[in-house]
C-alpha cells in the first residue's frame, strides 16, 4: 500500500490507492489547509516533492485555479484534487 508523507508535519501514513489526499490529510491530522475541497479556492495548494509520477495529471479546473491564485509553478497541485496512486507520495505546503 502506498505511503503519503506530509513533510510540514513530519507525518507519514499508509493510504489505499484511489483515496483523496484530502481524506488522507484529515486522517493523519495534517495541518494542510482546505477550503472548498472542490478545486476552486486554492487554499490547499501544495508542492509534490516526490511521487508525482504516480498520480493523475491536473485537470482544467485545478490548473485554472492554480493560475488564478498564482500557484501554477512546477510540481504545484491542489491537495483536494489529488487521488492517491500506486506509488509513495511526499507533499509540502
Amino acid at each position: 500500500m502506498p505511503r503519503v508523507r506530509f513533510l510540514n508535519d513530519d507525518l507519514e501514513i499508509e493510504v489505499a490507492p484511489g483515496c483523496t489526499l484530502a481524506a488522507a490529510a484529515s486522517r493523519a491530522e495534517a495541518s494542510l489547509p482546505f477550503g472548498c475541497r472542490a478545486g476552486t479556492c486554492g487554499a490547499c495548494a501544495l508542492s509534490i516533492r516526490s511521487g508525482g509520477e504516480g498520480i493523475e495529471a491536473a485537470g482544467f479546473v485545478e490548473l485554472d485555479t492554480l493560475a488564478v491564485v498564482g500557484e501554477d509553478g512546477p510540481g504545484r497541485r491542489l491537495g483536494c484534487q489529488i487521488l492517491i496512486g500506486e506509488t509513495d507520495l511526499e507533499v509540502e505546503w
